[in-house]
């Protein structure tokens, strides 16, 4: 997930290590709430996030910036609140899944819960409880593990539109989608605690084989496809490598107390 949930932890990494994101606005914008937070006037944030990026950001070019920064800045300082996002988790009802399982397509079933924890995500950033989804098909595919062409994620949203689990908005140009079935209370199934591979905790409930990666401090969640599987795809590529390193340092050894 491309959402920013915690937006302190990534501040402190950014002003300690001079992190930046991968998409350099999620970083500037940061920045801006941060130093509007701390009482900067609006050309102050942006001579502040200029030297920033000068700093740490590689061939870092002032002309080539300038527009966006000042956009990002301008943006952040319409901002009714500079208090920083911290999400650690959200409640899914009952109610909510026994809604998706009448889908009746696991498919469709996989989307329609992805998109539920977008909208209550974006209910926590926006502080409402709007149910808008504001993110991109590829963002939110991408957390159904699905590969799904272009023409047929349009085709799948459309087919939620007419169950009336979902509502697209009708501006030119604009992908926000609406869900409906929503809830915001009721009896909680489960809490969803962890947003890397939040597709996992549908499966888990619908019955599928889903466990815990057993790397150190990693936790996160992997579908089970054989008895001796234990890691997530990180953790046993770091695995593997560690045991390598062990094997090549013992062949040394063994080399050397032969010679």
């Amino acid at each position: 997930m491309k959402l920013i949930l915690n937006e302190k932890q990534m501040l402190d990494k950014s002003l300690n290590e001079g992190y930046i994101d991968k998409k350099p606005t999620n970083t500037i914008k940061l920045l801006a709430k941060h130093f509007f937070s701390i009482g900067q006037t609006n050309q102050q944030v942006i001579d502040s996030i200029e030297n920033f990026m000068d700093i740490n950001y590689h061939n870092f070019n002032i002309p080539d910036w300038q527009d966006t920064i000042k956009k990002s800045v301008k943006y952040v300082s319409k901002y009714k609140s500079f208090d920083f996002i911290n999400i650690t988790k959200i409640e899914i009802y009952q109610e909510e899944l026994d809604i998706i399982k009448t889908i009746n397509n696991l498919r469709l079933e996989k989307l329609a819960f992805v998109l539920l924890i977008y909208s209550k995500l974006f209910n926590k950033i926006n502080k409402n409880d709007s149910n808008w989804v504001n993110s991109s098909l590829r963002d939110i595919f991408s957390d159904t593990k699905m590969a799904i062409g272009t023409r047929d994620k349009g085709l799948m949203i459309n087919k939620l539109g007419e169950m009336r689990l979902v509502e697209v908005s009708k501006k030119v140009d604009c992908t926000n989608i609406k869900i409906l079935f929503s809830k915001i209370d009721g009896d909680i199934a489960f809490e969803v605690d962890d947003f890397r591979d939040i597709v996992f905790y549908y499966l888990n409930w619908i019955g599928e084989n889903i466990g815990v990666c057993e790397g150190n401090g990693c936790g996160r969640l992997i579908k089970i496809n054989s008895n001796s599987q234990k890691f997530c795809a990180d953790c046993a590529k770091k695995s593997k490598n560690s045991k390598i390193v062990k094997m090549k340092k013992l062949r040394r050894e063994e080399l050397k107390n032969n010679e």
